[in-house]
């Protein structure tokens, strides 16, 4: 397997990110670290295999596929939030109020989403509910904020709390049911971390590693149940509602080192 190198951002702030404690924790587990001057440079781009899919602008206009807190990466799947029907390329074939108010034809629209998604990885793409369009309007976009996928141990850890109605249809379980995943429901609400499951997963050739905050007892434990190793960040700031461990990093191939400049493009 290819070895990493990990992108770490600053966060929403420079001294409250905790973006010198990210790296002082993946570098004394043997981690390639880079600290960069962007805040969230999981939105960059995706790292899908050997194969990187650039976001390009962030905002509407740009390529959800490649907006990193959009996707939950399996094996040989990937999962996609169903907050990509607000971007212009899949928008454009949709009607958005209609997404709300019907239902079928929400589950109809989905393959839009798949389809094009599956133009840019080459393996199925399963659509991942935010709960927006079930009918709440301050579901969370991106799915990486109550969504935990450890494609290796085959484990998809769902919090039902900052989740809120994402999985009200159980489209989560009908996932790892299609794929052979572990569904595990967990409440994040327990935790003394705004967005605990916003966690970076490190792949190996085995089981994953996680680096998580420190304070999310619970999902800890949950991690060493399942046999899974973690990384444990002493994160300066907890309950600010805004992304965490996983928007605030990225990983590269190490062979790629030099050419960073143009994936922060």
């Amino acid at each position: 397997m290819e070895k990493l190198g990990v992108l770490v951002g600053y966060g929403f702030d420079f001294e409250l990110g905790g973006q010198n404690k990210i790296c002082a924790a993946l570098k004394n587990n043997g981690y390639f670290v880079k600290s960069i001057g962007e805040p969230w440079p999981r939105g960059k781009y995706v790292l899908f295999g050997k194969k990187y899919i650039s976001s390009g602008e962030l905002d509407d206009s740009g390529n959800v596929f490649g907006e990193g807190g959009n996707v939950q990466l399996g094996k040989d799947f990937v999962l996609v939030s169903d907050n990509a029907f607000h971007f212009n390329e899949i928008k454009k074939d949709v009607d958005l109020k209609r997404l709300i108010s019907d239902r079928s034809y929400y589950e109809s629209s989905k393959k839009i989403i798949s389809n094009k998604g599956k133009e840019q990885y080459n393996v199925p793409v399963h659509v991942a509910p935010t709960g927006y369009f079930f009918g709440n309007s301050s579901a969370q976009g991106h799915i990486d904020l109550f969504t935990l996928l450890l494609p290796n141990s085959k484990i998809l850890i769902f919090d039902k709390y900052f989740g809120k109605d994402a999985n009200l249809n159980y489209d989560y379980n009908k996932i790892c049911e299609k794929e052979g995943l572990k569904f595990l429901e967990y409440d994040g609400s327990k935790e003394e971390v705004w967005f605990p499951l916003n966690s970076l997963v490190l792949p190996n050739s085995q089981k994953e590693k996680v680096v998580i905050d420190s304070k999310a007892k619970s999902l800890n434990r949950i991690l060493e149940k399942e046999g899974i190793e973690r990384i444990l960040v002493d994160m300066p700031q907890r309950n600010y509602p805004a992304g965490k461990i996983n928007c605030q990093t990225n990983v590269f191939l190490l062979k790629d080192k030099n050419k960073l400049d143009k994936l922060l493009v």
